[in-house]
């Protein structure tokens, strides 16, 4: 039976950053993947996503988000590829919003460059968006998107020239704390670890019965539009990417045409699913909330439908990430629930996860990520 330092479970984002980093330790690893390189089925597809760092999320995400920034750029480089365009984003709702108060404070208490927009600020600056009257603006020029499957094959080919083994279409289908250290069980046959580390996403569930986490696996639809009119506006040279928050307190959010169309689509609202039994099928029910949103506020690029997608957001009742060791078994790391805000800070937290397989320990602070927060909530047990 083959023997290795680290297994990871599931190869999307925080798998292969976590492979890389624990490979680049020297550690001998073996990732196994269900799906293809860069499959669809999960939740760290979808050919763009938004990094920023006025966040209005948790202040804890602020250290990982500038560390982040630093190594995708290192990343960057190491591949000779881009992984990540600056484009300049905007948060816009009503001035009480979250998107808008929180990306604000953000900002001023931690010097991030930024502008405050009124709705006229907004029109004149970004002829695409249909702002109303009251509604503001948070304007950060060093915003931008990645390149999820461009990054996740760049950590891939990284990692295995060093040394990992990254085995694709093939699941775990369970694991076994032993006295010496893991035993996984697979579709192809078993092997033995002294870690075992779990990325596998809306997956996550499956192996972890025992312990009830309150997790749940949102279906999501992104959606690829043809601008209607003045297409030269939503390149990446002119358009920001952008997070909307509509008076009814629904949130939407779009990234550039970067040749396949304007991106766009709701965040959150999503039908709560299993991972193997989501419908991929695109309905018009699914359409007519973003038809909805681009009429009122970006009617520019209400064209075609150029293509669109499904993926899953894995949710905690916080949304807050899971980066903790398993209560019962520490030779186990549970990472997951990225709640749909994730992929941006895979560089990070797969640092942070080697570390701490490691050594125990990592210097970022992810008090808000441990299982404790659960305790609480009557499922988890």
């Amino acid at each position: 039976m083959d023997h290795y330092e680290v297994i990871v479970v599931g190869c999307g984002a925080m798998g292969a950053a976590t492979t890389y980093h624990l490979t680049k330790q020297g550690v001998k690893v073996l990732t196994l993947e269900r799906f293809t390189p860069g499959h669809s089925n999960g939740s760290s597809h979808g050919r763009t996503r938004i990094i920023r760092t006025a966040l209005f999320e948790h202040e804890s995400y602020l250290p990982l988000i500038k560390r982040a920034y630093e190594l995708w750029n290192r990343l960057q480089k190491e591949i000779d590829k881009e992984l990540m365009a600056i484009t300049g984003g905007v948060v816009i709702g009503k001035w009480e919003s979250l998107v808008v108060s929180g990306s604000l404070a953000c900002a001023q208490a931690h010097g991030i460059p930024h502008r405050l927009l009124s709705a006229r600020g907004l029109r004149d600056r970004f002829e695409i968006f249909t702002p109303l009257d009251d509604d503001f603006g948070v304007y950060e020029p060093g915003a931008g998107m990645l390149f999820p499957e461009s990054c996740i094959e760049s950590y891939c080919g990284l990692s295995t020239r060093a040394g990992a083994e990254i085995h694709f279409n093939e699941a775990a289908v369970n694991w076994v704390g032993k006295k010496d250290g893991i035993l996984v069980r697979s579709t192809r046959g078993e092997y033995e670890s002294e870690k075992l580390v779990l990325t596998c996403g809306p997956w996550t569930p499956s192996f972890l019965k025992d312990l009830h986490l309150p997790l749940s696996c949102e279906r999501q639809v992104p959606i690829w539009f043809e601008p209607g009119a003045r297409r030269e506006l939503f390149t990446v040279s002119k358009m920001p990417v952008f997070i909307w928050e509509t008076p009814n307190h629904q949130s939407f959010y779009g990234l550039p045409d970067n040749g396949d169309g304007v991106k766009v689509a709701r965040h959150h609202g999503g039908k709560i699913v299993t991972p193997d039994q989501v419908d991929r099928r695109v309905t018009q029910d699914d359409e007519t909330p973003v038809r909805g949103f681009l009429r009122d506020h970006l009617p520019l690029a209400n064209g075609r439908i150029v293509s669109s997608a499904t993926c899953i957001y894995t949710n905690t009742p916080d949304e807050n990430f899971i980066i903790d060791f398993h209560p019962t078994n520490q030779n186990v790391m549970i990472v997951s629930a990225c709640s749909g805000h994730g992929f941006k800070f895979a560089s990070a937290i797969g640092e942070i996860v080697s570390s701490v397989t490691l050594e125990g320990y990592t210097s970022l602070d992810i008090e808000e990520f441990t299982l404790k927060r659960f305790s609480k909530i009557q499922r988890y047990q």
